[in-house]
């Protein structure tokens, strides 16, 4: 018996399948209901059900940074729709593919005040890279649906990869007049890593390697990575490192850029080469006005996007480097540096070809450029580390967690302060793969990304490094962990309210009563009391030696579920070291930079 929507349903989601999608987040509803069936029909795409639509959102887009293809998502009509925004604006700035399915009530009954109705069309806005009003599925014909399908995973995973929708509307009977059909799916061209980025053109690359030769004084500065999947991202701060090594030049890069891993730090992997000088103290030494003077560039190449270190990004402004030129895989022209020069619109793979050609010499030799910044680095490193001592608070958790960690798993640091402590604090990741939002960087979200990478590898630890206020953003993307079998480590920094906001000038601005109120917002709960919600497993922790040994035995148990660790921090004391800690590796790498200038 043939079935004039489901057919065409099915059929939609068999050429995903066939062009590589192999995930579906849906939501539960009744109009969205052929979707789901059809969906959840389909032997070659895994179905994860979350019921609460903005974590399904983030979900999907962990599944997607994780693996670098589209997820799918279904849910039903009206706010449920709408509760898909944040991830869809998160995956549209981060260049995640989302291939977003919404269920609809029929034309003639829009506009009509019909229950659960509101205007999905174009609902997301510019953040879709292509939005579409579908006709109506019985009113279509199969070959329709194939050719839908086929332009949305082009257009989710191009150059230029990001979130499309597709408006459903679908009439009632909305169940099905048979069995599910669930057709094979034909066979696909899934597209190949070659189509994902532009080619620089030769003379942009010679242009680059120029600048390189000429110029001692450079800096190579990676930002977040476009979403390519875990293990292209790695490969892209390698490329970087390999780049860095090769110009002479100093490579500044936050954790979540991958270069101060293992990679980065070894030369196994280029027969012999020197490995980069990583530098991973830039947030304290480039914060100082007599550091970032001395250490002015005259070249700097910026691969990937805008990078999270602030005082990068002002020193690039401040300094305004005779070059500056962007690494451009997505060929979107996004750097907040606002003084680029140059533009290569290329992988980060196209810069091998410059690394096989003239190699620069002499600029590791002692008391050069070279030099001077390994020596700050490794001077503010060894004072923030020597300075860090009594209480744990968020400099020595954010070290602790990721000493603590096995070899491999994937952090994923909620915005505002955890992903500036991994920044600030982690000068070596080793093999720890650290991930954050930074699209359009909210602080919704994260526990539900994290999720979504889990799934991907349910064998991969997976951990949360969150702030109080982004723990309770997302609970209900921790309660799902349990239900769908899956494991997350989660250590929150409970500072009870916005941290970041006493470190801004606003804190010295306003009342101390209307900021506390306005700004900081303590919400004065017990996050202990999440002990048993929702597969949550809560505890607190209270020494650098309990955090360790909580999560490397909830590494070692994977247990379906959370384990939640929960450090209570004065957000006065906490605040105040960060300044000490700062303070004492600017105060070491000035003294290094004095000592060097005399031996001049």
């Amino acid at each position: 018996m043939t079935d004039p929507v489901y057919d065409v349903v099915a059929a939609f989601a068999a050429r995903l399948a066939s062009l590589g999608v192999t995930d579906a987040v849906i939501s539960p509803g009744s109009r969205s209901a052929p979707l789901t069936l059809c969906f959840h029909a389909q032997p070659r795409i895994r179905s994860w059900i979350q019921l609460d639509e903005r974590a399904a959102g983030f979900f999907a887009l962990g599944l997607g940074r994780a693996t670098g293809r589209p997820a799918v998502l279904v849910c039903t009509s009206g706010t449920a729709a709408a509760n898909y925004m944040p991830a869809v604006v998160e995956a549209s700035h981060a260049g995640i593919g989302v291939i977003v399915c919404t269920a609809d009530r029929p034309p003639e009954l829009r506009g009509w005040g019909s229950p659960q109705t509101i205007d999905q069309v174009g609902l997301y806005g510019t953040a879709a890279r292509w939005s579409v009003d579908l006709p109506v599925p019985g009113d279509a014909s199969v070959e329709a649906a194939i050719g839908w399908a086929e332009t949305a995973a082009r257009l989710s995973s191009g150059s230029d990869p990001g979130p499309v929708h597709l408006n459903w509307p679908l009439r009632e009977p909305l169940e099905p007049l048979d069995v599910v059909p669930a057709p094979e799916p034909r066979p696909g061209d899934t597209g190949s890593d070659d189509d994902r980025a532009p080619t620089p053109d030769p003379a942009s690359m010679a242009s680059l390697a120029e600048i390189v030769t000429e110029h001692e004084r450079g800096v190579v500065v990676t930002g977040p990575w476009p979403a390519g999947g875990l293990d292209r991202e790695l490969e892209w701060a390698a490329q970087a490192g390999r780049f860095a090594a090769w110009a002479g030049w100093p490579l500044i890069g936050e954790p979540i850029t991958h270069v101060r891993g293992r990679s980065n730090r070894s030369s196994s992997d280029r027969g012999g080469a020197s490995p980069a000088c990583v530098v991973a103290s830039a947030e304290h030494l480039l914060a100082d006005g007599d550091l970032a003077e001395a250490l002015r560039p005259d070249a700097a190449v910026l691969v990937g996007r805008t990078v999270t270190t602030k005082p990068v990004r002002l020193w690039l402004e401040r300094t305004r480097p005779r070059h500056v030129v962007l690494v451009d895989p997505e060929d979107r022209w996004e750097q907040a540096v606002f003084r680029l020069t140059g533009h290569v619109p290329g992988s980060v793979e196209s810069l091998g070809s410059i690394t096989a050609g003239h190699v620069p010499v002499g600029r590791a030799a002692p008391g050069g450029w070279l030099d001077t910044w390994a020596k700050l680095d490794t001077a503010a490193r060894g004072a923030v580390e020597a300075a860090d001592r009594g209480e744990l608070l968020s400099a020595r958790a954010s070290r602790v967690l990721v000493g603590s960690l096995p070899d491999g798993a994937v952090l994923v640091a909620t915005n505002s302060l955890p992903v500036r402590d991994l920044d600030a604090f982690v000068f070596d990741t080793g093999s720890i793969v650290c991930c954050a939002n930074r699209g359009a960087a909210g602080i919704d979200g994260s526990a539900s990304t994290a999720l979504g990478i889990a799934a991907v590898d349910p064998s991969r630890t997976v951990a949360l490094y969150t702030g109080d206020l982004a723990l309770l953003h997302d609970l209900s993307g921790l309660a799902a962990a349990a239900r769908l079998g899956l494991h997350l480590i989660a250590v929150c920094v409970d500072n009870d309210g916005g941290e970041i906001f006493s470190l801004l000038p606003v804190a010295d601005r306003v009342p101390a009563d209307h900021f506390e109120q306005l700004f900081r917002t303590p919400h004065g709960l017990d996050l202990s009391r999440l002990d048993g919600f929702g597969g949550i497993r809560a505890r607190r922790v209270a020494t650098a030696a309990e955090l360790s040994e909580a999560v490397r035995t909830a590494a070692a148990a994977r247990a379906p579920g959370v384990d939640l660790c929960i450090i209570d921090v004065s957000r006065d004391d906490d605040v105040a070291q960060r300044r000490s800690l700062t303070a004492a590796a600017q105060e070491a790498a000035r003294r290094v930079l004095a000592d060097a200038q005399r031996a001049r």
